[in-house]
């Protein structure tokens, strides 16, 4: 199999998992099954393109100086201060908050940060989106129109967790759309930046990197702000 033949079977995952496969499944099962066949694909996916086409064409050559590293602390600072701004807004505070980080205990909690979300949220992702599915799209189409096509897809592939935490909030159907809507516009543009510093640095572990320092920020934030609205609801 060529890249380029790779294109439509892989862009047709990223559209289907995430949607009628994931929303098909129930509620309570999501969180349990959904990343563990996403990490277990995604991987798959990764080490057979790998092999077939050479792992410097799919991104994962090595990337020194730093770099990952120098990324993923600033990501850190930056989302540290909207996080800090948005705690410091009521309503900005009930948007950020997720009842089920909430509810973890300590341990789930730290699992659920420092080892699902660095592992098979932006390390998997990114080895599929930014790793094998660019370089496929890459072989099909010009750059620009790779970049975009990826990042769509990457947006598509967040229809089914947005709908989940509107849910969780306990928005109404209208603001539960919308929601879902500004996550698919969000996860776009942030996959074009992605795949963007992706062909930059030569590799995908910036990528990773920035990837992994967004979501467990936030993810914190989002648990403390759960917390805190326990004891201190929005009015």
């Amino acid at each position: 199999m060529t890249l380029a033949a790779a294109a439509v079977p892989l862009a047709a995952y990223a559209i289907a998992f995430q949607t009628v496969l994931y929303l098909s499944l129930p509620t309570r099962l999501r969180t349990l099954i959904a990343p563990v066949v996403t990490g277990v694909i995604g991987a798959a996916l990764t080490l057979a393109a790998g092999a077939l086409f050479g792992y410097d064409t799919i991104g994962l050559a090595p990337v020194g100086n730093g770099t990952a590293l120098l990324w993923g602390l600033a990501t850190v600072i930056v989302v540290s201060m909207i996080g800090t701004v948005m705690m410091s807004r009521p309503q900005l505070r009930n948007e950020l908050a997720d009842p089920r980080l909430a509810e973890l205990s300590s341990g789930q909690a730290f699992t659920q940060i420092f080892v699902r979300i660095p592992i098979f949220t932006a390390l998997i992702e990114e080895a599929f989106f930014r790793g094998v599915l660019h370089a496929a799209l890459m072989a099909i189409v010009p750059v620009e129109a790779a970049i975009w096509l990826g990042a769509g897809l990457f947006g598509i592939w967040h229809v089914g967790p947005g709908i989940d935490q509107a849910r969780a909030g306990n928005k109404t159907k209208p603001a539960g759309a919308i929601h879902t809507l500004v996550t698919v516009i969000a996860t776009t543009v942030a996959g074009a930046f992605l795949v963007w510093l992706r062909i930059e640095t030569g590799s995908i572990w910036a990528s990773v990197a920035v990837h992994a320092g967004i979501n467990m920020t936030m993810a914190l934030f989002a648990r403390y702000a759960g917390r805190t609205n326990r004891v201190q609801p929005v009015t």
